[in-house]
């Protein structure tokens, strides 16, 4: 292997870690921003011939997860104006 083949291959290497980092920050943090910077990372990790399967897969999670938490926070609020709302409703008419 020649200097330029390792130097090559390290760096696909380091995509591919940036990719599982970002996957993981995704899932612990904000999913919508490093969901897809960990799937960029796993892209040019595969364009220098490494499988970054992992941070594709965290990264994608990452997003799912963000997508359904904001689906939970959106349910939340409309349950809990509709609740103040027939609050407000019933002490009007009473």
């Amino acid at each position: 292997m020649t200097f330029g083949q390792f130097r090559w291959y390290m760096q696909g290497v380091q995509h591919a870690r940036d990719a599982t980092l970002f996957g993981v920050l995704g899932i612990l943090t904000l999913g919508i921003v490093f969901g897809p910077l960990a799937l960029s990372q796993a892209r040019k990790a595969e364009a220098y011939g490494i499988d970054a399967k992992p941070g594709r897969v965290l990264g994608w999670i990452a997003i799912g997860w963000f997508c359904l938490g904001a689906l939970f926070f959106i349910a939340y609020i409309i349950f809990f104006f509709t609740f103040v709302m027939q609050a407000i409703l019933h002490r009007q008419g009473s």
